[in-house]
């Protein structure tokens, strides 16, 4: 497959969408459920490859089935935005596997991006199953059932800490089907938000990540701390404008906050939000110079 400017899945990987990717000379390794997935650059073409085998993975991960020139165009009265769109050319949102999202962003509470990697790997390490590709040693993501059936000291073993108590609460939910996959599909946007944010350890921000990159809600529109500051920066006038509400930057949202400040940004993006949402992330961290 060639890349172009509508497809780059190096930059895709290293957006802070999922953390289990590792670098090999020139491929790349993904841990993605019970799948390790890789892909090679060279020059201008992309090889894929998975084990076990997973046909066409790269159509369904890298959502290579959205119309992308129609999703574009929903931006076309955005000047920022549209700037964006070419600058990073090719960045794409990931389809995820819902579990492994749910964990993986329930273990990105208060930390950077290197501690989430780490966390995520040491789980994977001592719950998952290992594989072996090209010689080297890979670890697919832990069951939700192995999860739930590890011990907090188990968990807390794996340096994860506080958030312990949030992945072992989501695994039993997802074990005793009191949260399901089917059913947050089948719900919209509001009602999926709340099933998932009535479940300890999942928060505002957590349930709109795990809402846009693995159960099709591409109007969720995550914020955090690097969010806060793209929006204040770009788009004060249009928080001013629709909210006499006192929003600080610079300090953690309230719930009640932020459901204002996501409802004004779904508003404005609509129904394709979760992909203006990551440019502008990517963006901004990219301005700090912050690594992924």
């Amino acid at each position: 497959m060639l890349l172009d400017s509508r497809f780059n899945p190096e930059i895709s990987i290293n957006s802070g969408q999922m953390f289990l990717w590792e670098k090999y000379e020139n491929s790349w390794y993904g841990t993605y459920g019970n799948y390790i997935l890789k892909f090679t650059i060279t020059d201008k073409e992309v090889e894929f490859y998975s084990t076990p085998k997973f046909d066409n993975w790269q159509h369904l991960i890298f959502r290579l089935d959205d119309n992308i020139q129609e999703i574009f165009a929903d931006f076309s009265n955005d000047s920022i935005l549209l700037n964006l769109l070419k600058k990073y050319g090719g960045l794409r949102l990931i389809r995820q596997d819902p579990y492994q999202c749910m964990i993986s962003f329930a273990c990105s509470s208060n930390t950077n991006i290197s501690m989430i990697r780490m966390m995520l790997k040491n789980l994977s390490r001592k719950f998952g199953i290992k594989k072996e590709i090209d010689n080297k040693i890979f670890f697919t993501f832990p069951t939700m059932e192995n999860l739930n059936k590890a011990s907090i000291n188990e968990l807390c073993s794996c340096s994860v800490g506080y958030r312990a108590k949030a992945i072992k609460s989501i695994a039993e939910k997802v074990v005793t089907r009191a949260l399901t996959v089917d059913e947050l599909y089948r719900s919209n946007y509001d009602e999926a938000r709340k099933i998932l944010t009535s479940v300890y350890g999942i928060g505002n921000k957590i349930a709109d990540c795990i809402l846009l990159f693995s159960l099709e809600k591409t109007e969720a529109f995550p914020i955090d701390v690097w969010m806060g500051r793209a929006i204040f920066k770009y788009y004060h006038r249009i928080i001013n404008k629709r909210n006499s509400t006192i929003i600080n930057a610079n300090k953690k949202l309230s719930d009640n906050q932020y459901s204002i400040l996501s409802e004004i940004m779904r508003n404005h993006f609509g129904k394709y939000g979760g992909y203006a949402q990551q440019y502008l992330f990517y963006h901004i961290r990219n301005l700090e110079m912050k690594k992924w």
